[in-house]
């Protein structure tokens, strides 16, 4: 079965948004090098209380996900195993161990859970992820299936891409160029995407309905 076609098309323009030849199974055949990811902001346990604040106060019963990258993890498959066993990798098929290593994986959150604190706590202003504010209903496999979607991306060359929207840094690059037609394939049944600011003193909430630009949400100093 062929893959299916890019519902985006963006600009190579960004180093690590993007990667060359996206496989049939979502990959880029092999995990690609990651730029130098210099200063980390180390959150403390009120700024890791504050986020699960800002992320689980949403009104209404909206699902809450997060994308972790294994590129920036050290080990995240048997980290997953014991803190979010429910987590499913974005990539398909039978996987190189390697390659397994670096995919990305799909965990859903809940207030003080292990998936909760690895995406909210250990990897917080590290790069690790970004997470995702769903529709309410939203099911982990339809949401799994809309990020395999847009994995993909088109160059204006008609060259198949891997999109790594994941990772904070790509995220805000790419996401604010996208016009309303992009915008609207790219969040899907996403309401809302929380991610690191480049400062570490903030949170940027980047929403499917609202402005471009993200929301900027203050973090309070660590004791």
């Amino acid at each position: 079965m062929s893959a299916p076609r890019p519902l985006l098309r963006i600009e190579p323009m960004h180093g690590n948004a993007i990667a060359p030849r996206g496989a049939d199974d979502g990959s880029a055949g092999t995990p690609r090098g990651i730029a130098s990811i210099g200063i980390l902001y180390v959150i403390g346990q009120g700024q890791y209380e504050q986020l699960q604040r800002m992320v689980f106060g949403q009104e209404g019963q909206c699902p809450v996900f997060a994308v972790l990258d294994g590129a920036i993890v050290d080990d995240l498959p048997p980290l997953l195993q014991r803190h979010a066993p429910d987590a499913m990798c974005l990539f398909s098929g039978d996987l190189d161990p390697m390659l397994a290593a670096a995919a990305p994986y799909l965990l859903m959150l809940t207030p003080g859970s292990g998936g909760a604190q690895l995406a909210l706590r250990d990897g917080w202003n590290s790069h690790w992820g970004i997470v995702l504010v769903t529709d309410p209903g939203t099911q982990a496999h339809a949401l799994r299936a809309h990020l395999r979607r847009i994995l993909r991306v088109a160059t204006p060359g008609g060259d198949s891409m891997l999109f790594r929207f994941y990772d904070p840094r790509a995220f805000r690059s790419v996401v604010p160029s996208f016009d309303a037609e992009q915008r609207k394939a790219f969040f899907g049944p996403i309401r809302g995407c929380f991610v690191e600011s480049r400062d570490g003193q903030g949170v940027l909430y980047f929403t499917r309905d609202g402005e471009i630009a993200p929301r900027v949400l203050p973090l309070a100093a660590a004791a």
